[in-house]
């Protein structure tokens, strides 16, 4: 492994790429504090790092709380140094199938989570960072969602466009003080957020190659990266096409999901 921060902070660590990434870096030596909204679920990642020789602290928490969130960091931050951030949690829930459009609750607790929290979080730990000297990394998860005007997700795909915006003006603002900021914008990955869609799921990526792309991209300290790479192109097509043809593909996109 490359360059490898000491302390590790991941929130989304229950499952999907917060669990996977949360593996990945474990090992003897390495101290990792991780947050997720089930416990049992938080515990089990906890002991897979631990079996690799990890230091765990876990903190069940929902992070549609962002002033509990910031309350708790704060706490974490003043008795430890974090040098790598990874905000991974949040959710994609989508209109329901029989609602004229998605509920007050929806937009709501999406935008709390997708954009509010990781942004004060991802704005504190950079002022730590700062004010402490840490040239550490702060790592964002977006969607490419926040390329589109999704009429069936209007909160998953305007709380993602925020935060794609966000990341890109925390990464300028702490360039002088040498702090990687990384935004992953990814597609369709074989996580238990995409199983719930039941809709085409083109270029479906399985967790273990997005985890290595992802992990490539961190230590190589890129400012973006897009996977699978044809999304680049359909980010384009959207920003180019014509309106009436892009409004045409995308109030005619049929996704439904599992409520279960």
């Amino acid at each position: 492994m490359r360059n490898l921060p000491n302390s590790i902070l991941i929130t989304g660590a229950s499952s999907g790429i917060g669990q996977s990434l949360a593996i990945f870096y474990a090992q003897p030596g390495k101290i990792l504090f991780l947050w997720g909204r089930s416990e049992q679920k938080l515990q089990q990642t906890a002991q897979a790092c631990k079996d690799k020789g990890a230091t765990v602290y876990t903190y069940p928490i929902d992070l549609t709380n962002p002033m509990a969130a910031t309350t708790l960091l704060n706490e974490i931050l003043n008795e430890h140094r974090i040098d790598m951030t990874i905000l991974a949690a949040g959710s994609g829930d989508i209109k329901a199938e029989h609602d004229l459009l998605e509920s007050q609750d929806t937009l709501y607790n999406l935008a709390q989570l997708n954009y509010v929290t990781p942004s004060l979080m991802a704005n504190l730990i950079a002022r730590q960072m700062i004010e402490k000297h840490i040239q550490g990394k702060i790592i964002l998860i977006s969607s490419v969602a926040g390329f589109h005007s999704l009429p069936f997700a209007t909160a998953y795909s305007s709380s993602k466009a925020g935060l794609t915006r966000f990341s890109d003006s925390l990464r300028l603002a702490v360039k002088k003080w040498k702090i990687q900021v990384t935004l992953i914008i990814p597609g369709f990955i074989d996580t238990p957020m995409s199983q719930r869609l039941e809709c085409d799921k083109p270029f479906l990526i399985p967790i273990n190659k997005a985890t290595t792309q992802i992990t490539n991209a961190i230590a190589e300290g890129k400012r973006e990266l897009i996977l699978p790479r044809i999304f680049n192109l359909l980010k384009w097509v959207d920003l180019i096409a014509p309106n009436c043809i892009r409004d045409l593909i995308l109030s005619r996109i049929k996704v439904k999901q599992d409520t279960k």
